[in-house]
């Protein structure tokens, strides 16, 4: 059913246009602004009305595949969840635009283009480590998520992601621009409870999905990066994941920079998820993953 799940919509994601209405943040939005209407998130910012906004629906998930004894039904609840959870319209679009700039040799308009996807100042050098973040938020952490907590994980972990988008300066996939905390290099003791929290929360998802880099990549050189990144527990998560990703591939920088690192990155953390798929796949005939 996991392994199922996760191919359906992923093959659907890449041959289908999703509307920015049905993507977690946008829905997210909406349910904060119920809250709101209802009187019960007055203070929304409040880290303990954070995790039991996140929490709700995903304990009301739990107990509705409990109660629902039915496959068919549950493989559609699956569907559903991982189709808004999975991936960002907002994003690829404006990577796409990136990319057709910097095939133009228009530095100026790649900058701006890369600050709506997050990259915060629209520095150059930092777009590959910015994409490489940005596909594990949208891609790798769910499918970790989803296989190892499965759909309640999922909305928690994406509900949460998105609050954090909502009450901290970020970039989120509507492409709300200003400055990411995720941009320092350590986490700094003044962040709020949710951005540690969810530093804690990111912490496995991101070792194992460095493992897959290690797997597709240059295995010998970036293990030594992998394995000193088990003990560090004060760097921030995409610090982390951009060291690793650098280790584990070729990187030509030439003139095209602004194009040839990015695409490298880019299809390292493609084969990633394809790696991932296949980690599912051998766990699922094992009988680890049902």
């Amino acid at each position: 059913m996991t392994l199922l799940s996760l191919l359906i919509v992923m093959a659907l994601e890449r041959v289908t246009s999703k509307n920015p209405k049905w993507h977690i943040h946008a829905i997210t939005l909406k349910y904060v602004a119920l809250l709101e209407k209802r009187g019960l998130a007055s203070d929304n910012e409040a880290f303990a009305k954070q995790i039991l906004f996140a929490l709700v629906p995903a304990l009301l998930t739990l107990w509705l595949l409990f109660t629902v004894n039915s496959l068919l039904l549950t493989l559609f609840f699956n569907l559903c969840v991982l189709w808004v959870c999975l991936g960002c319209p907002v994003t690829r679009k404006n990577y796409k635009q990136y990319l057709k700039a910097a095939n133009d040799g228009d530095n100026q308009a790649c900058s701006l283009h890369s600050i709506s996807f997050g990259n915060v100042n629209g520095d150059l050098n930092k777009v590959a480590d910015q994409l490489v973040f940005i596909n594990y938020r949208q891609y790798a952490a769910v499918l970790i998520w989803f296989v190892i907590f499965g759909v309640p994980g999922v909305i928690f972990y994406s509900i949460l992601k998105e609050l954090q988008s909502l009450a901290t300066p970020t970039v989120n996939c509507a492409g709300d621009q200003s400055i990411s905390l995720d941009e320092l290099d350590e986490i700094p003791q003044s962040t709020s409870r949710l951005d540690r929290f969810m530093h804690a929360l990111d912490w496995l998802p991101i070792r194992l999905t460095g493992l897959g880099f290690l797997i597709v990549g240059h295995f010998s050189r970036a293990t030594s990066v992998w394995i000193s990144s088990l003990f560090d527990f004060n760097k921030s998560s995409k610090s982390v994941l951009a060291e690793i990703a650098v280790a584990a591939e070729d990187v030509d920088a030439g003139i095209d920079d602004c194009l040839t690192k990015p695409c490298t990155m880019v299809r390292l953390v493609k084969r990633n998820v394809s790696f991932l798929l296949v980690a599912v796949a051998i766990l699922t005939m094992v009988g680890a993953v049902s």
